[in-house]
């Protein structure tokens, strides 16, 4: 354990529910920043989770929902921070819920910017 904390958290914290690196430095408010809480729905144990995805795993459809969909609410939420607008978990993406071939365009949007920005971030 103190391995891990000592060496080896900089190299491999990664988020356990979007599969993103954390930020562990910065703002506290970001929605990339590391904090620690429970995951696992049989066997729960401690993870290290985003502060946007901590919300977005308690939610009921977070387990149908796959890494894209996860990756792309969190490039959402770190763009409208980054705009200083409020911060909303299930805005569909900015795209009206009747446009599927949008919404679809937009998520992958998204979920290409998040794996950018925190991964170049790391």
């Amino acid at each position: 354990m103190r391995h891990v904390l000592a060496q080896c958290l900089a190299c491999c914290s990664r988020c356990a529910y979007c599969d993103l690196p954390v930020l562990l430095a910065g703002e506290r408010e970001h929605p990339g920043y590391g904090v620690v809480d429970v995951v696992g729905d049989g066997y729960p144990g401690l993870g290290l989770l985003h502060l946007f995805c901590r919300g977005a795993a308690r939610s009921r459809s977070a387990s149908r929902r796959g890494a894209v969909i996860r990756r792309a609410y969190l490039g959402r939420a770190t763009e409208r921070y980054e705009a200083r607008l409020p911060v909303r978990p299930y805005d569909r993406l900015g795209v009206c819920p009747g446009d599927g071939k949008r919404w679809r365009i937009a998520k992958m949007r998204y979920a290409c910017k998040a794996c950018r920005y925190y991964t170049s971030s790391h």
